[in-house]
């Protein structure tokens, strides 16, 4: 448990960049939706793997 609090903090700040890109979709004026819903799930996914590898022990 002597990552959780970093490991936590890095997801959550994938989580909400990728909520930001969502709501930059809601707008319609920067991306369309469909774009804005692909992108997050992309920043999720890639996000989160970039985050466990960084934070996975040896």
């Amino acid at each position: 448990m002597h990552y959780a609090p970093k490991k936590t903090t890095a997801m959550l700040a994938v989580l909400i960049a990728g909520l930001g890109i969502a709501l930059l979709g809601f707008s319609g004026q920067v991306i369309s939706f469909g774009v804005s819903i692909v992108l997050c799930f992309l920043v999720w996914i890639i996000g989160a793997r970039i985050v466990h590898m960084a934070f996975r022990i040896n």
